[in-house]
């Protein structure tokens, strides 16, 4: 899912790493290295425990990835298996310090799941569009008020175009967007 033109599907993926494919592995980790990493830097983990985390995460893919039911939970089953082993290197951690640190772990949230996962499937939804469109959404959404000149001459747009394109760009952003969070199992 979380793919750019011409690049691997999630189910493909899982299936060469199931065959030993290395390079599959290394694909499948680089495009959910950031949602991984994120979970554990937002729970304030320092950074030898963020990348123990990280390691501990893709240490249980390997020995799960198997059992996934279905390849498009795959963003969900990292979040969930991310934010478990946040928790339990966390606590191994304050338990080993002595509970007298003065570093406080902040703990996750459920509706942080739910918030990062959301913005997983935009990333994907982003990616599967057509340069065109991406690039123009995410020049108008990376600022606060958007130099519709500067926009127009990076994209080699008439000024006039930009908003009926923007228009078609976002109604299909949110057709690919609900496509993906519909094809997620529960």
């Amino acid at each position: 899912m979380n793919r750019k033109m011409g690049e691997k599907p999630d189910e493909q993926l899982i299936e060469a790493c199931l065959r030993g494919d290395n390079d599959a592995w290394s694909e499948l980790i680089d495009r959910y290295a950031r949602l991984v990493a994120s979970i554990p830097s937002r729970s304030g983990l320092p950074a030898d425990l963020r990348d123990e985390v990280f390691q501990s995460v893709w240490t249980i893919a390997v020995r799960h990835l198997e059992s996934l039911r279905d390849s498009r939970s795959l963003p969900a089953w990292l979040i969930r298996t991310t934010q478990r082993e946040t928790w339990r290197i966390a606590r191994d951690a304050k338990r080993a310090r002595g509970h007298d640190s003065s570093e406080e772990i902040a703990w996750a949230d459920p509706m942080e799941a739910d918030l990062l996962e959301s913005r997983q499937f935009m990333r994907e939804a982003l990616d599967r569009m057509e340069e065109r469109c991406r690039g123009l959404l995410l020049l108008l959404f990376r600022e606060d008020r958007p130099d519709y000149d500067r926009i127009a001459e990076a994209l080699g747009i008439p000024r006039g175009s930009i908003g009926p394109t923007r228009g078609r760009c976002l109604d299909k952003l949110r057709t690919i967007y609900a496509e993906a969070r519909s094809t997620q199992t529960p």
